[in-house]
This record gives C-alpha cells, sequence and structure tokens, in this order.
C-alpha cells in the first residue's frame, strides 16, 4: 500500500489522480479530508500512520515563499525526518522525496550531486530542502528502506500556478515582451508524475537501486522572455533592455512577497542543463503543453 503525503497540492493531487486512475492502491495522510490523520506540524503517534505501508510518497511541506525560517524549519525538516524515521521502524521498503532544484547551484556540473557536496542555498525555502535531503540520506541511507531523492525543476501544468500563474496574469494586463534574463529549468506536472508513477516499488520486481538525487527537467532552458511568451500565447510589445532591468528592480524593492519573488524569478539564474534527467525523451515542453491547452479549448 502506498501512502501518499500533500495529497491536494499541485504535485500531490496529480500523483493521487494517476494512481487512482491506474488501479494502484494508496491512503493520503493529512489534517483534513484524508485516510490518515497526520499534523506535519505535531508529528505523534506515527505508527498508526504507517500501518501496512510499503511505500510513502512525501510531497506535503510548507512550499516556496510561503512560510518564515521557523515554519520551514519544523515542517520541512523536522518533520520530515520524523515521518523518515517512523517508515523505517515501520518496515516501509521505500521513501521518495520531493525536493527541488532550487538546492542546486546554476554552475554545478552535475545537478545530482549529494547535497553534503553542495553549499547551503540563500533562500529559506530551497535551504529546508537541502537539510532535508542530508537529513534523510544519513537516518535512511543505513536502512533496508530504499530513499529516492526527487528535485524536480520549476513544475507546470495546462494549469498555472504560483509565479507563473502570476506572470499570466500580468501579460494579459501587459502585453509586454519579457526580457532576455534569467534562466532556468522547468518540467511538466504530468512527466513528473509519469516519472514517480514508473519508480514505485513492487513486490517482487527487480531494479537498479537509486543511489542519488535526480534531477527532473524537460531538458530545456528558459529565459523570462520564453516563459512569457509561453504563457501570453499571443503578440506582445519589447521594451528596452535597460527599461526592463529598471522595472526589475522596482519589483524587487517593493514590500509586497509576490512581487518579490516574481523579480526573482524572473531575472535569477537556476540550474539550466541541456539534457533531461532522468527522461530520456519527456512528453511536454512549456509551449507545447499550454498549446495544446489553447487547441483544445478552441474546440
Amino acid at each position: 500500500m502506498i501512502l501518499l503525503t500533500g495529497a491536494s497540492g499541485y504535485i500531490g493531487s496529480a500523483i493521487y489522480a494517476s494512481l487512482k486512475q491506474q488501479g494502484i492502491p494508496v491512503l493520503t495522510a493529512g489534517r483534513r479530508s484524508c485516510d490518515r490523520f497526520l499534523d506535519l506540524s505535531e508529528c505523534q503517534c506515527l505508527s498508526e500512520v504507517f500501518s501496512d505501508i510499503s511505500v510513502v510518497i512525501h510531497c506535503a511541506g510548507i512550499a516556496h515563499n510561503k512560510g518564515d525560517a521557523s515554519a520551514y524549519q519544523v515542517v520541512n525538516v523536522e518533520a520530515c525526518c520524523a515521518l523518515a524515521s517512523a517508515a523505517i521502524a515501520a518496515g516501509v521498503k521505500q521513501f521518495i522525496f520531493l525536493s527541488t532544484l532550487n538546492v542546486v547551484p546554476a554552475s554545478t556540473l552535475d545537478p545530482g550531486v549529494r547535497a553534503t557536496a553542495l553549499p547551503k542555498p540563500v533562500s529559506l525555502y530551497a535551504a529546508s530542502k537541502w537539510q532535508a535531503e542530508i537529513a534523510l540520506a544519513n537516518l535512511i541511507g543505513t536502512s533496508q528502506t530504499e530513499l529516492v531523492i526527487l528535485r524536480p525543476g520549476l513544475v507546470y501544468d495546462r494549469a498555472l500556478t504560483a509565479n507563473l500563474a502570476t506572470l499570466k496574469r500580468w501579460q494579459r494586463l501587459l502585453p509586454i515582451s519579457l526580457p532576455t534574463t534569467g534562466h532556468r529549468s522547468l518540467v511538466a506536472r504530468p512527466d513528473l508524475v509519469a516519472l514517480i508513477v514508473s519508480l514505485l516499488w513492487r513486490s517482487g520486481e527487480r531494479r537498479e537501486v537509486i543511489e542519488q538525487p535526480l534531477a527532473v527537467t524537460d531538458g530545456q532552458c528558459y529565459s523570462a522572455f520564453r516563459i512569457g511568451r509561453a504563457v501570453a500565447n499571443k503578440t506582445t510589445v519589447t521594451l528596452p533592455a535597460p527599461l526592463w532591468r529598471g522595472l526589475l528592480m522596482c519589483l524587487a524593492i517593493l514590500p509586497f512577497r509576490q512581487a518579490q519573488a516574481l523579480a526573482s524569478s524572473l531575472g535569477g539564474r537556476y540550474w539550466c542543463g541541456e539534457t533531461a534527467q532522468p527522461f530520456n525523451s519527456p512528453v511536454w515542453s512549456l509551449e507545447r503543453l499550454l498549446k495544446s491547452t489553447a487547441a483544445e479549448s478552441a474546440h
């Protein structure tokens, strides 16, 4: 039996839907409308949560720009460790942890290198995932439980969320082309979900054990200009680069977390490789997925 945390979230909900569609037995764990109660701020009596569970997919946690240092530490690090310890004690065969590619500096050659070989990230969110990766490797590494750490790039789908949703609203109001600044990796939610399902431990099945974190991308590099053009899906006006730099600086100093996050995302340089890992041929790119959505809507 699979136990899924964060089943109401952007990634968790898609995993849950895919498992149910394929007839794979799954239970959800959380505070509301779940099969088993789990409060990540107070992890107690976890033995009952993991009863008869063979695989854990841990998606729950505080997302990027949604918490403070204390909250990230308690939920994303300490609760994750408590869950892993309880899973080991319960004899769980596999623990799949959703981390983030933001733990990997842009200059890193190998995005699958262990967290101990990477510097501590600056952002609180990425730092909490980095700490959790290290703690999980220490806890699970010597046990009989298989640890799978996934580092997805920015996740997109037909239904955009977070900064991508904000950007789409912005492009509707102001049809202005974004600058060719920044670069980052993305991954389609359907591709990420398909990968997770393919990695699930199954009784009696032999396969190679995954020993290092997996960077999950669609194998392409996206500038702010490319992302903006994809989400706008219409003709936009080009502004001079100096004017754009000024606008980004203004966004960065506004006393609004969402504006600061958007400025950082547009102008930031994140890890961006040209090969998809671990996909040989991912199904989607941002443009292709959004164009297919537009075509379906037209019919």
